[in-house]
């Protein structure tokens, strides 16, 4: 009667085992398009076994007390998601980099027909409208298809750059919503940590949704930066982003977003590892290394994306007199601005050429200036205008129209200045310089406009200021030394003092003048049609010192377009025409575009066959679920069967009792 009543446990225990089964094949069936689930896999194990007796040899004699759950798997390859999660953050490094490049080339509309090109050499560009000048310099209609085309050349320049500029906006807005996904994975990380902590502190239970959901986080938390991680013993897992730890189970860093007031640029920083008060913030991202496969620097959305966007909006200034190296860690790391600063590079340089042949400059190796209220400054290597080389519009008046003007000032300023040859003062007219740290836009003496600059001496650590002209010598009187402190704060990037080179000695200028006044520099974005000569097209220049048409002018300006006169950038000394220099800085955008898709479609297929096997582990597949669900019911219903047939063995023996 025992063994009978004991029959029927075991058949309990398999109907029970098998009922459990059936109910993890329904829970794995309802999650199958559940987002981060991991398949849960039954493994049976006996319940234990009954010593009933010794064999003649001494061998035990078992009976089993029937089956149980040993253990439901939940079905994980470490190696697999560490392959994904690197793969999958490298991939979309790579995509993020190809998409910048892409809209890159769609501001130029290389292939919409409408290309930037067309507007600089085509049939209907500036080239041609001075191609038509060269043959009459004196025809208004001539002189009008001149103002109009180079109208819709800055139109079109400008066009260009507001759209790398919005782009870089866009992609700035892009970085404030990826570090916020960042911190919220961390946060769940976090969370699922100490959750998963409280249910298996008694090693009782696994918490199987909470590895979940973890580990769901840590896949999202891969594609935007190089992690580490690692679980503990406790179950938790502590990880760190971008070489700095952020999460275990007692802690949770977020990152931070550093913004930039002149730009409005943000910079992912370490709140916790910087020092804001002082000025210091510990950046997230890295870029002093080489970016590569080999040393995983090429890892992350993020990165791309700040990478990219660049620290601001460039300009031809980040191209001119920069060493290569340091063009290589600023500018020609990211591809807006490279773009910006090579494609401002051009108008640049065709704008200041094409305006110095219509209102020319010479260069003095110094010149005294009597200022508006009686003082005299000195202006070494200053630049004025070429009188006797300049030609003049139909109203005769000098200076003459530039084509292309800055915002910010006009191309001369008119001042009363000391002729060597006549001993007497006389009008010139000074050239504004573009560069603002240049030495001749600071006087080296006295005051300029009301305005008083200091010249910081490193040698006497003395401020020097000139105070009178002597007419008998036509000089200026010594200088008188001045005491001047340091200040004890330092604006970053436009600096107290400037180191200058005036007359030979090094000096530091009172750096009053904002260093970064675009306004005053031929740039894209900073300069427009001369509104005198689009009200009156006569103005251009065409009639030389002998009151005859200036067809050598014209010659010129036509043939300004074959001279070979820009470098694309630091890393390259060959100089381009116009056309060849657009040709190859497309050209370039176009390789890198290249070599962008194609990483990034390499690893986008191996992102997926990485998860396609990964997915044939964790993945829920219903078809093998409905095969499993099939057997544990025909286990439930032989469990069934057998209890049945003890239960009918056993009426059969009480009954002939």
């Amino acid at each position: 009667m025992a063994n009978g009543m004991g029959s029927l446990m075991i058949g309990h225990t398999g109907l029970k085992a098998s009922q459990d089964a059936i109910n993890n094949v329904a829970n794995n069936l309802a999650n199958v398009n559940t987002v981060g689930y991991v398949r849960q896999q039954v493994i049976f194990r006996d319940t234990a076994y009954n010593n009933v007796g010794y064999t003649k040899n001494f061998d035990k004699k078992l009976t089993g007390l029937g089956t149980s759950i040993g253990e439901i798997v939940h079905a994980r390859d470490i190696f697999l998601d560490k392959a994904f999660r690197t793969e999958n953050g490298r991939s979309s490094y790579y995509t993020a980099m190809f998409e910048a490049v892409d809209e890159v080339q769609n501001y130029f509309q290389e292939l919409e027909g409408t290309a930037f090109q067309d507007i600089l050499t085509g049939p209907a560009s500036l080239w041609q409208s001075f191609q038509e000048l060269a043959k009459d310099p004196s025809d208004t209609v001539n002189q009008n298809l001149v103002i109009q085309k180079a109208s819709l050349f800055v139109s079109r320049a400008q066009t260009v750059m507001r759209g790398l500029a919005n782009y870089q906006i866009n992609t700035n807005n892009k970085i404030s919503e990826d570090i916020d996904a960042i911190n919220k994975c961390a946060k769940t990380i976090y969370e699922m940590n100490k959750e998963i902590q409280g249910i298996e502190v008694g090693g009782r239970e696994i918490a199987m949704n909470e590895r979940d959901a973890r580990d769901n986080a840590i896949d999202e938390l891969s594609k935007y930066g190089n992690i580490m991680y690692s679980e503990q013993a406790d179950g938790t897992v502590t990880l760190s982003f971008e070489g700095k730890f952020m999460v275990d189970g007692m802690f949770c860093y977020e990152i931070g977003k550093q913004i930039d007031r002149a730009t409005g640029y943000i910079t992912p920083y370490w709140p916790h590892l910087s020092n804001e008060q002082g000025g210091y913030y510990e950046q997230v991202l890295d870029f002093s290394q080489e970016i590569c496969t080999e040393f995983d620097t090429d890892i992350g959305e993020l990165k791309a994306l700040v990478q990219s966007r660049g620290t601001k909006i460039s300009n031809f200034n980040d191209i001119n007199n920069v060493e290569a190296d340091e063009y290589d860690k600023t500018t020609g790391l990211s591809v807006m601005q490279n773009t910006e600063a090579e494609f401002d590079n051009l108008v640049h340089g065709i704008m200041s050429q094409i305006n110095e042949l219509l209102s020319p400059t010479k260069k003095m190796d110094e010149l005294i200036v009597q200022n508006d209220d009686g003082t005299y400054s000195s202006f070494q290597n200053v630049y004025v205008l070429d009188e006797e080389n300049c030609c003049v519009g139909a109203d005769g008046k000098k200076p003459p129209q530039e084509l292309f003007t800055r915002t910010g000032c006009e191309r001369f300023q008119k001042v009363s200045a000391y002729d060597a040859e006549t001993k007497k003062f006389r009008d010139y007219y000074i050239y504004n310089v573009e560069d603002v740290n240049d030495s001749v836009r600071f006087p080296a003496t006295g005051t300029l406009n009301g305005k008083t600059y200091q010249i910081y001496d490193d040698n006497n650590t003395k401020v020097s200021t000139f105070k009178s002209f002597n007419e008998q010598t036509g000089r200026l009187s010594e200088p008188t030394a001045l005491n001047v402190p340091y200040t004890p704060w330092n604006k970053p990037g436009n600096e107290k003092y400037i180191l200058t080179t005036i007359n030979g000695f090094d000096y530091y200028v009172l750096n009053e003048n904002y260093s970064y006044d675009l306004s005053k520099q031929y740039t894209t974005s900073e300069t427009e049609i001369n509104y005198n000569l689009k009200r009156q097209v006569t103005n251009l220049p065409y009639i030389n010192s002998e009151k005859e048409i200036a067809y050598d002018l014209a010659q010129k300006l036509a043939t300004l377009w074959d001279e070979q006169s820009l470098c694309i950038n630091p890393r390259y000394p060959t100089q381009y025409t116009y056309s060849e220099y657009y040709k190859e800085m497309i050209g370039e955008i176009g390789i890198l575009g290249s070599a962008y898709e194609s990483a990034s479609e390499s690893l986008e297929d191996t992102v997926y066959a990485t998860e396609n096997q990964r997915s044939g582990v964790i993945g829920v597949s219903s078809d093998e679920e409905l095969t499993k669900m099939i057997k544990y019911q025909n286990a439930y219903n032989a469990s069934s069967r057998y209890i049945q047939t003890v239960s009918d063995m056993i009426e059969v023996l009480l009954n002939g009792l």
